[in-house]
């Protein structure tokens, strides 16, 4: 797998918007717009705001509090883009599900490496601009590193305490576990999952995780 890879979206089409309505197990309902096609979300204001508000006294996490949460759950930085973004993806698809913690979506698509949030992107962008996270390395590669300032683990210590003790555990375990794995692996892992195979569309890297395996991609 290269050194050099951006995960710049590739976005730019008319999108088809379809309403996606959400109840929480308390009774509280939102809804956002999700294009049919490439699975970008937009959230009407008005619904966000009352998002915004219902998480102030109730957990529901955001894909910000998702990025910087990722990284104060661990000990040292994440390496890549690639990896972060695939960590990410599994914690929107599988961690918060299986913890029953309620979650923005972050309106993940098919790209070159796989699944891809512009809205990742745009929250860690966010957050080192403001001083949450800091960066070291060649930009857009698998040299740059990521790690949390002690600003940001000030703000990810507030919602870290959001999840219970399980759910902390947990993410800990996550988090650890997917350290010791390379970007190699955890794009295999996704990929050899059927259910993910709607991600996989316009991947550059398939040969390179399964040789001449086309696996999922041009499937049904």
């Amino acid at each position: 797998m290269s050194n050099q890879h951006s995960e710049k979206g590739d976005s730019d089409h008319e999108h088809v918007w379809e309403k996606a309505e959400h109840t929480l197990e308390d009774g509280f309902s939102y809804y956002y717009l999700i294009c049919k096609d490439c699975h970008i979300v937009r959230f009407p204001g008005p619904q966000l705001q009352s998002l915004q508000d219902y998480s102030k006294e109730n957990l529901f996490l955001f894909v910000q509090d998702w990025v910087l949460l990722l990284l104060y759950a661990g000990h040292e930085y994440i390496a890549g883009i690639t990896h972060y973004q695939k960590m990410l993806f599994l914690i929107f698809y599988e961690f918060a599900p299986k913890f029953k913690i309620p979650t923005e979506n972050p309106g993940f698509y098919g790209y070159k490496y796989g699944p891809y949030s512009d809205q990742i992107d745009a929250a860690i962008e966010f957050l080192a601009q403001q001083g949450y996270i800091g960066t070291e390395g060649r930009k857009s590669s698998s040299k740059e590193r990521f790690y949390i300032t002690e600003k940001g683990k000030e703000k990810g210590q507030k919602i870290f305490k959001k999840l219970s003790e399980k759910q902390q555990l947990a993410l800990t375990a996550f988090r650890k576990f997917w350290d010791q794995k390379t970007t190699k692996a955890i794009c295999k892992y996704i990929y050899a999952e059927p259910k993910y195979k709607m991600f996989l569309n316009k991947s550059l890297i398939l040969s390179e995780l399964f040789l001449n395996r086309k696996l999922y991609r041009n499937r049904g």
